[in-house]
């Protein structure tokens, strides 16, 4: 059985409380990834922040006349966008599970936990990931 570690991310970016939209934005951009989770002060998993959200913060928040993007982003906190109420998975979970709950839910990534800490995090790229390898291991065992 395919577990959730097969297929997850082992999370190595993440934000801290106090944390603001311009180091989201840095982080999302400079990894290029489009899911960062939100960690307290004992690693403890408080909420997540999106590409989404992110381009929602800067549209709702920006007035183009008078303000600069980056004065406004180092202002807002990321704790006034971040999701609070996250849907979390274990590491042993069948990735199937995961799978369920990400396509009912509409979610494109489930933070994994182990023992009360972040240990990875499982999006749709990973689940597409593991998909061409099985596609293309088809391929290659049909000729």
């Amino acid at each position: 059985m395919t577990t959730v570690r097969d297929l997850m991310t082992p999370v190595v970016l993440t934000l801290s409380i106090g944390d603001t939209l311009a180091q989201a934005d840095s982080q999302l951009h400079r990894a290029n990834i489009r899911h960062l989770p939100v960690v307290d002060g004992e690693e403890r998993l408080v909420g997540l922040v999106t590409h989404r959200m992110v381009l929602a913060a800067w549209v709702g928040r920006l007035n183009p006349i008078t303000e600069k993007p980056g004065e406004v982003a180092a202002q807002v906190p990321i704790e006034m966008i971040m999701e609070k109420e996250v849907l979390t998975i274990a590491p042993d979970a069948p990735a199937a599970e995961a799978a369920v709950i990400m396509l009912k839910r509409k979610l494109g990534c489930l933070p994994v936990m182990e023992n009360g800490k972040i240990a990875g995090i499982l999006t749709e790229t990973d689940f597409l990931r593991y998909a061409c390898l099985h596609l293309e291991s088809q391929a290659a065992n049909s000729t």
